[in-house]
Parts: structure tokens; sequence; C-alpha cells
């Protein structure tokens, strides 16, 4: 019986290991440059809207814009973290989250969260 058990358990580790592994996706050089360069021009594209002071943008395109800023920077934080072997890794993942860090402090102040103004739904990067 105590074998049984142990068999359980290490079955189980093995199981969660692969299905954790699954979820986090190792690329290339090359792979990773890409999506990183599509997050950084997803974020470039919010600029005229959100930090142009005479964007004529309305409530509704900014709350947007925001959503897509605050996804791409999720992204980047993920992608780097699942590849941080990689070159540029890590200070992405540093500049990202740094980001991410300054928004949440702002929205806290203000009384928000990020979930109350976007959908919330965990980064998976894009293929």
């Amino acid at each position: 019986m105590k074998h049984k058990s142990l068999y359980a358990f290490l079955l189980t580790c093995t199981v969660l290991s692969l299905s954790q592994m699954a979820q986090s996706e190792v690329l290339t050089q090359q792979n990773y440059d890409a999506q990183i360069q599509h997050y950084l021009d997803v974020i470039k594209a919010t600029k005229p809207i959100l930090d142009d002071p005479k964007s004529t943008a309305d409530a509704s395109a900014k709350s947007e814009a925001f959503c897509q800023r605050i996804d791409a920077y999720q992204r980047i934080v993920k992608l780097s973290e699942d590849n941080s072997q990689l070159d540029m890794a890590s200070i992405m993942h540093m500049a990202a989250k740094n980001f991410l860090d300054r928004q949440q402090q702002s929205l806290t102040k203000s009384g928000m969260t990020t979930g109350a103004m976007c959908k919330t739904t965990p980064a998976k990067p894009e293929k």
C-alpha cells in the first residue's frame, strides 16, 4: 500500500510538471525577438491615443488602448520569464514588470484595479 501511495504521488508530480512545461513556451531567439517586436508595436500603436495631449480619442478608445497596452506588457513579462536564457529577455522582463508595477501603484492610489478596467485573462504568447 505504501508503494501505491508513493507511485500515485510521483505520477501526480510528473503530470503537474509536464503540464507546467506545456504552458511555458520556449522559443528560439528569432521567434522571441519577433514576438517581442509584435508586442512593442502594439504598445507603440497605443501612444497616440494615450500619450498625445492632442488626442481626440473618446473614453472607450482610451480604455481599449490602455487594456491593449497592459496586455502587451503582461505578455512581454510572461514571454521573457519563459525564455529567460535568451538575449534581452531579462531586460525586457525588468522593463515590462517595472511598467506594470507603476501602473498598478497608480491605479491603486486611484482606488481602481486593472481587472476593473480590463477583462482579466492570463497572458499567453501569440503564435
